[in-house]
């Protein structure tokens, strides 16, 4: 029975990854043909690093081989249908970005009204805020729309490279594919897998040389659901490592929007609220990679694997002592503070 049972989940978990695969690349394929016809293209200036027009809206595309494989097997839970209507409603708000361009006001409250959204499918955080004398609810409404904005804007600020915030997400949903099959959540793992497979069919064109970029439509939907899918996870029964690993899963958007914050912040290049969230620079992690002598499919691939890295002592946390957490965390650190000094190292050639 148990035999079965795994063989039947492995073939829905292959079925969809590569009916996501082939998907996206049909679906990239044609985004590729009709966007510049339709003069939706990203156009280089001193702020970028491409150097000719490009296709700037694949998001469609990853959204639509994300969901159709999981709507052709027809299993779905509460929460995995809050993840694809809350995405499909995002990925809205960034197809009219690229078109039209949105306020980052918009945004924002596109994004807290969805965080009351995912909380009526099931999905928000789960703290114990009430040891601590504030109430469960409130607190963890908080917690879930912070995390949803902050893992949003950190996604969105990691797409200034050819393949990038694409492979780091990849690298986030087969973190997420892996604890669920270590806690056998079927619905969980399915989504990660269909965006492992969306992402991996995208990534075909939007490696270095790419020939195409996913444009605000892809890494608002990317930040968004990988969030999502995030509060969906049984991570583990211990509260202090069901909010670590996400968070560490995650953690290289989240550095990279930190450190550029910061940096801008002391150097005086942003000095407003409104410049912190509107300015773009050639200083985020990817341009500092380059800064420091790599080209950008070397610089994107460092990057991931510093992720997948990171992300694999996150996943071993679920299983150590306290012990075994503070040693992960060293390490974890420690692999931080040398992507500090290369990025610093970078910073300081570049002056």
């Amino acid at each position: 029975m148990h035999t079965y049972l795994g063989n039947s989940l492995a073939l829905s978990y292959l079925a969809s990854f590569l009916a996501a695969l082939l998907l996206s690349m049909l679906f990239t394929f044609v985004m590729m043909k009709v966007l510049p016809a339709l003069g939706i293209v990203d156009r280089p200036d001193a702020r970028k690093i491409h150097k000719k027009p490009m296709p700037r809206m694949g998001g469609p595309a990853i959204y639509a081989a994300f969901v159709i494989p999981m709507l052709l097997l027809y299993y779905f839970d509460t929460p995995q249908k809050g993840i694809i209507i809350g995405g499909g409603i995002v990925l809205a708000v960034g197809v009219a970005d690229d078109i039209f361009g949105v306020r980052a006001t918009v945004k924002l409250l596109v994004l807290f009204l969805l965080t009351l959204l995912l909380k009526r499918y099931g999905l928000t955080a789960n703290l114990p805020f009430e040891r601590i004398g504030i109430d469960r609810e409130i607190g963890n409404t908080v917690v879930s729309l912070l995390w949803i904005v902050g893992i949003t804007s950190a996604m969105n600020a990691l797409d200034h490279m050819d393949g990038l915030a694409g492979g780091v997400s990849l690298v986030a949903c087969l973190s997420y594919l892996a604890v669920s099959l270590q806690t056998s959540n079927f619905f969980w793992g399915l989504l990660a897998v269909s965006l492992a497979g969306s992402l991996s069919g995208f990534l075909c064109f939007n490696w270095h040389p790419a020939r195409i970029f996913m444009g605000d439509s892809g890494s608002f939907f990317l930040g968004f659901t990988l969030a999502a899918v995030g509060l969906m996870g049984g991570w583990s029964e211990n509260p202090v490592k069901a909010a670590t690993i996400p968070i560490l899963i995650l953690s290289l958007p989240i550095f990279d929007l930190g450190y550029v914050i910061l940096s801008r912040c002391m150097n005086g290049t942003t000095k407003t609220v409104s410049e912190v969230i509107t300015y773009c620079g050639k200083d985020h992690i990817g341009h500092r990679m380059m800064a420091a002598g790599l080209g950008q499919a070397k610089a994107a691939a460092l990057v991931c694997l510093f992720s997948a890295t990171i992300s694999i002592s996150a996943l071993t946390i679920r299983s150590v002592d306290t012990f075994g957490i503070f040693l992960l965390l060293l390490q974890i650190s420690c692999m931080y503070m040398v992507l500090l000094s290369i990025m610093r190292g970078s910073q300081s050639a570049q002056a």
